[in-house]
């Protein structure tokens, strides 16, 4: 069988251009915010520097995980439709303010991709299935 090595073992390890990353990683520099898996991210080392290199392992990591996480976003969306459970957005980490997430944290999700998880790089919010009311 012929299975391939992961991305993060076979992409070159020189820095990549993602300017995504780099438009999250200035949010969050301007709100003083670190999200978790953040941590150490927030201003690129100088190129050739000793921590240059686990820098863009650690940035390739956060755009794979990214990348899967939204192309599951459709699936989880359809499981909870289909059995016409209604969904609320939870932030998992209440330790600081996240700029991105913050206006998306309690509130029920809807159809628009745009406003489920993930909303950024390193993002950790869930959906979590509200209560049914019940009939009166």
């Amino acid at each position: 069988m012929n299975q391939r090595a992961p991305l993060t073992e076979t992409a070159p390890t020189s820095d990549f251009s993602w300017p995504d990353f780099d438009h999250w990683q200035g949010i969050f520099a301007a709100a003083g915010v670190v999200p978790p898996g953040w941590e150490g991210l927030q201003r690129p080392p100088a190129r050739g520097s000793s921590e240059a290199e686990s820098y863009c392992q650690r940035k390739l990591a956060l755009f794979t995980e990214w990348l899967d996480m939204l192309s599951h976003r459709p699936a989880v969306w359809a499981h909870y439709s289909r059995r016409g459970i209604r969904v609320r957005v939870v932030r998992q980490d209440e330790r600081a303010p996240c700029p991105a997430c913050d206006r998306f944290n309690a509130r029920e999700a809807q159809a628009d991709m745009n406003a489920m998880p993930p909303f950024h790089p390193g993002c950790r919010c869930v959906l979590m299935a509200m209560p049914a009311i019940p009939d009166r």
